[in-house]
């Protein structure tokens, strides 16, 4: 007897997805970093400009926490991590708001001097800064433990089921198919065989590549082999392009969906520690290239591919031999804590963000306000309030943003909002999961990425692509609604007439 194919494998045979990792533990962690952020709070007045050990202190405590519950779902394998995003949100949180602030502590001067050169600040506006993430963080995990999403999770259950008879090879295919083609459509552009501005709807769509290269890494049954090879190639000619691209996150991307398909396929223990060997050594390696090649084409990307391929050789030979104050800050690079304090003395200060006047904006689709304010402004500006260019974007981290935006109920509704859009998103992964509905799970990994995005703006990086997520299911629910009445009338009638 033939077995069936099976794509992505149950998150959990014994148990349900959530219950891995209770909603018990969850509100513990809650309470503990509300804790740590009130030890933060009292000890900052105190502090001395130079007391940065106080700091460090509270990174690496913040650090034992959190470590028992990463490895508790290291063990458990990454399907936990698809269906419960409070992991990403931990694991995140834990890199950008403790592993890296804490160079300011132990960190090596020139990566100090680095990161404090963007905007000075003493130990006292760090651990105010602590306090305010240990809050933040608080809050919003003792939302996202309370608030189950069961209401919307029911709505995506009812999508999911109808949605779940797709042969799994042949929707494995189909991304591969559309996510390859606007991919490559993108690299015309990026690369420079066209002229043209690409539309966002474009580029949007060129994502479902990166769940092409995750659902053939992670398939099994009907074509396996095949289709996994064709993914492996796309993550190959991917994380290539972005290289040349000299784009750091468009090279890693690709390889970390791959990392994660065979993870869910093989086993977390398996291929994770190779894998995150891997990305960790791509981010370091590509650090110096990037500024390279950035430096030598400019921002535009006005160059040919032979022209970028050059430039990454002589970059590869210029960079070998830099000296340690030329060097790429890697740590440097993930410690927010200054720009954190930017924004938090610029709310006093009166000249804080207008981030709640574009909040509602969010809601209302392009297509049907076209002049409606751009969302994802604030990092530009914030930047420009430090620095007085305009030629990037800071991120603030969702917490600082709240209080940038509106003072201490800004910080406080950014907290809460963040847990319960978290709650939301992995009550439809799960049920997306439950479901085997491969045509969704675009939604799984968009949540993901949302939980990811802690060092972003709650705004632009949270509540917008929430949107992106609730508006298709919702909408579909809503159709299934009407068309399961007309469908029951329809076979009533028909009925009716057989028997006249």
């Amino acid at each position: 007897m033939s077995t069936p194919a099976v794509t992505l494998p149950p998150p959990a045979a014994r148990h349900q997805p959530l219950d891995a990792i209770p909603a018990l533990l969850w509100i513990r962690l809650g309470l503990v970093f509300f804790l740590l952020g009130g030890v933060a709070w009292l000890l900052g007045p105190s502090a001395g400009p130079e007391d940065w050990w106080l700091h460090g202190l509270w990174c690496f405590a913040g650090l034992a926490v959190a470590l028992p519950t990463l490895l508790r779902a290291f063990r458990q394998g990454f399907a936990v991590v698809l269906t419960d995003h409070r992991l990403m949100f931990l694991a995140a949180f834990s890199l950008y708001f403790l592993f890296g602030p804490a160079l300011l502590a132990v960190g090596p001067e020139i990566q100090v001097e680095a990161a404090q050169s963007y905007y000075p600040i003493g130990a006292r506006e760090a651990l105010r800064v602590d306090a305010v993430n240990g809050f933040g963080f608080g809050l919003a995990l003792l939302s996202a433990a309370l608030a189950r999403g069961r209401w919307l999770g029911a709505q995506a259950a009812r999508v999911a089921a109808r949605a779940a008879g797709a042969p799994a090879h042949a929707v494995v295919g189909l991304f591969l198919l559309l996510g390859t083609a606007a991919a490559m459509y993108l690299l015309s552009f990026d690369l420079g065989f066209r002229e043209g501005v690409v539309s966002g709807l474009v580029r949007s769509a060129g994502q479902l590549s990166l769940v092409a290269i995750f659902l053939a890494a992670a398939h099994r049954g009907r074509g396996e082999w095949g289709l996994r090879v064709f993914g492996v190639a796309l993550a190959v000619i991917l994380a290539i392009s972005g290289t040349l691209q000299f784009n750091k996150l468009g090279a890693l991307l690709p390889l970390a969906a791959l990392i994660a398909g065979l993870s869910l396929r093989f086993g977390s223990r398996r291929v994770l520690p190779l894998g995150l060997t891997l990305l960790v050594a791509g981010y370091l390696l590509l650090g110096n290239l990037a500024i390279y090649g950035r430096s030598s084409v400019g921002y535009q990307g006005a160059a040919s591919l032979a022209e970028r391929w050059q430039i990454l050789l002589e970059g590869w030979q210029n960079t070998r031999d830099l000296s340690e104050d030329e060097e790429y800050g890697t740590w440097a690079r993930l410690c927010y804590v200054p720009p954190q304090a930017a924004a938090l003395d610029f709310q006093d200060a009166g000249q804080g963000g207008d981030g709640f006047n574009l909040m509602f904006w969010v809601l209302v689709p392009r297509l049907v306000a076209p002049e409606k304010p751009e969302i994802t402004k604030t990092g530009r500006e914030f930047h420009e309030k430090i620095t007085g260019y305009e030629s990037s974007s800071t991120g603030q981290g969702i917490f600082a943003s709240g209080y940038y935006h509106g003072g201490w109920w800004g910080f406080c509704l950014a907290s809460v909002l963040c847990g319960w859009i978290l709650a939301q998103t992995s009550a439809i992964a799960r049920a997306i999961m439950t479901n085997h509905a491969l045509l969704m799970l675009p939604f799984c990994l968009l949540g993901l990425y949302i939980a990811f995005r802690i060092d972003g703006d709650f705004i632009a990086d949270y509540v917008g692509p929430f949107v992106l997520i609730l508006y298709p299911i919702l909408a579909a629910s809503f159709f299934l609604s009407v068309a399961r009445p007309v469908r029951r009338q329809s076979a009533k009638s028909s009925k009716g007439e057989r028997l006249r």
